[in-house]
């Protein structure tokens, strides 16, 4: 092909004569840098890396501003709901709760997609997008691919930030079908939006400092890797598939328009979120039956109640009958005090100031102010003077007691239910081989849940590191932090290359399905990812472990050794095009 345009252009210049020199346009002077052989890669790889800093870096910094909104809405939620149990939550109200907790989990990132919708708009404005083809053809031509993959693999997640659906669909124009095939095939491994949230949590655990470098890495491996694959396929099952030349139209460069591209920004991360209220819903509802069915043994839920009429009883013991605010505890008023107890301690860990602090304690003032005495120790103002009272005092600390008594209980009734559900069990039997990964059983919930949507992998796991009720609920970074203490960063590692390699949702698979038109595609699509995934999982985790490296060193060992696996695979011969 590039002979006979070369041919064409010197007859062009033989037969024509031109009077006056043609002025060049200014999209070919742009052209002359961006589209070097030269510059125009290391352009694209800084432009890729900056959208990467601007959106993860900068809008990651911007989440713990949105948080105590969604916290105070979850909050909303929980009090309209039906009352917490002592040990045991009705189930109107752990299961509404549940599926909110995973889904503001999700939705705490939309600063983060609101950036990168708006950059991935203004490079589209630009015209950079057909220059990036045009840069990547001449790579991709190495692995089997062409410049007509990039629109795909683009639209699938190749910034970070797509879906690989419309990826999929996008391949239906492609006349090169050796091309097209492996397209299909390597484009769900690219990072699809849904993914994005789960980076992002596992990089604030262990990669807080290097979150533009991790987002860097974790975006360009899974482009390495597919490259790979996609030689791999082209060289082995898609040998005798038809090739075709690529042909690509530049159009010329334009300012992007404010309006343009907000409104393009708002459509998509709109389009998330009703994604987020639709699918993931839905999935997590299944999720919360799988991972709290079928409960505990009636003996083991025995045991829980005469524990807590234990801890109850001893209560009432310290605080001692003749104690004038026994009478509080009467009956059901205990669940009310605790109720009481539990928004105090969020209002005043939440409060932002002494000021801000006054406020609330006036509120609770007026709410219950024989309760408000107690939370505040028996010490407290009255008419401008400051009251101690030793009875209010003697149940704070008989009731801290309880309270202490009482989480533990439902920690370990909540710990309990899950590794006995169905999908804890799940979780629990492939643990032993997923260990060498270092996946534990917990994780092992979140990526099966995933299975369905990837955007269900933070959602399930918000929902199984709940904070304790009464506990300020902080982001899930907080939360994991604190359970899983004997995590590393090669760990967190581990997990995000699995994730990457993560087998495409349902809905891609049947995208697959439709565009190939083979069931035996469909599965080759769902199991070779795993496969691939479980074996750089372990690599990089025990092979990390093994040589003492820190999560920074396996990293860049792992990219290094990456790198050089598809340079080498590039110089594997190809097969003549057939043209």
């Amino acid at each position: 092909a590039q002979l006979r345009y070369q041919a064409a252009q010197n007859i062009a210049e033989a037969s024509v004569t031109r009077k006056k020199e043609i002025k060049r346009s200014l999209t070919d002077r742009f052209d002359q840098i961006a589209c070097n052989r030269f510059l125009g890669p290391i352009i694209l790889v800084a432009t890729i890396y900056l959208i990467y800093e601007l959106a993860i870096v900068q809008g990651y910094n911007i989440t713990p501003y949105t948080w105590p909104f969604l916290a105070g809405f979850r909050d909303f939620i929980a009090s309209i709901l039906p009352s917490e149990g002592f040990i045991f939550d009705p189930f109107f109200r752990s299961m509404p709760l549940w599926v909110v907790n995973g889904t503001i989990a999700v939705l705490n990132y939309i600063p983060i997609f609101l950036i990168l919708f708006a950059l991935i708009a203004i490079l589209e404005d630009t015209g950079y997008m057909a220059r990036m083809a045009f840069i990547l053809d001449r790579v991709f031509r190495y692995f089997g691919l062409h410049g007509q993959s990039v629109l795909p693999m683009v639209i699938g997640g190749l910034y970070v930030g797509g879906c690989a659906i419309p990826g999929v669909l996008a391949t239906r124009g492609m006349k090169d079908e050796k091309a097209r095939m492996a397209t299909i095939m390597i484009v769900p491994l690219m990072n699809c939006l849904a993914k994005i949230p789960f980076y992002v949590l596992m990089i604030g655990l262990f990669f807080a400092a290097y979150k533009g470098i991790a987002m860097f890495f974790i975006a360009t491996i899974t482009v390495i890797i597919a490259l790979a694959i996609a030689k791999i396929l082209s060289l082995t099952i898609l040998r005798r598939k038809e090739s075709a030349p690529f042909v690509l139209e530049m159009p010329p460069y334009h300012l992007p328009t404010v309006q343009g591209v907000l409104r393009r920004c708002l459509e998509r991360t709109w389009l998330f979120v009703k994604k987020i209220i639709t699918i993931v819903i839905v999935v997590a509802i299944i999720i919360y039956v799988l991972i709290y069915f079928p409960g505990i043994s009636k003996e083991r839920k025995a045991y829980y109640i005469s524990q807590a009429d234990q801890a109850q009883q001893t209560f009432l013991k310290r605080i001692g009958k003749d104690n004038p605010y026994a009478p509080l505890f009467a009956s059901d008023k205990l669940m009310e005090f605790a109720q009481y107890w539990g928004d105090y301690k969020k209002a005043k860990m939440g409060a932002k100031g002494k000021e801000a602090k006054e406020v609330v304690d006036q509120g609770f003032r007026k709410k219950n102010f024989e309760f408000f005495k107690i939370v505040k120790k028996g010490k407290y103002k009255s008419e401008g003077k400051v009251i101690k009272d030793k009875y209010a005092k003697k149940v704070y600390a008989a009731y801290k007691k309880l309270d202490k008594k009482r989480n533990k209980l439902r920690r370990e009734d909540r710990e309990e239910t899950i590794v006995g559900s169905y999908m804890g069990r799940a979780g629990r039997f492939i643990e032993p081989f997923t260990r060498w990964a270092g996946f534990n059983w917990r994780v092992n919930i979140a990526l099966m849940s995933s299975f369905a949507a990837k955007e269900s992998s933070v959602a399930t796991l918000g929902g199984i590191y709940q904070s304790p009720p009464g506990e300020k609920e902080g982001a899930l970074e907080e939360r994991m932090r604190e359970k899983e203490v004997g995590w590393t960063a090669l760990h967190v590692l581990a997990i995000m290359l699995f994730m990457a390699m993560y087998p495409p949702c349902i809905p891609t698979l049947l995208m697959v399905r439709l565009e190939t038109g083979s069931t035996k595609w469909m599965l080759f699509a769902t199991f070779y990812p795993i496969v691939l995934g479980l074996i750089i999982s372990i690599l990089v985790f025990t092979g990390g472990s093994l040589l003492g490296l820190s999560g920074m060193q396996a990293m860049i060992t792992f990219y290094v050794l990456a790198l050089i696996f598809l340079v080498l695979m590039g110089f594997i011969k190809r097969e003549p095009e057939l043209t």
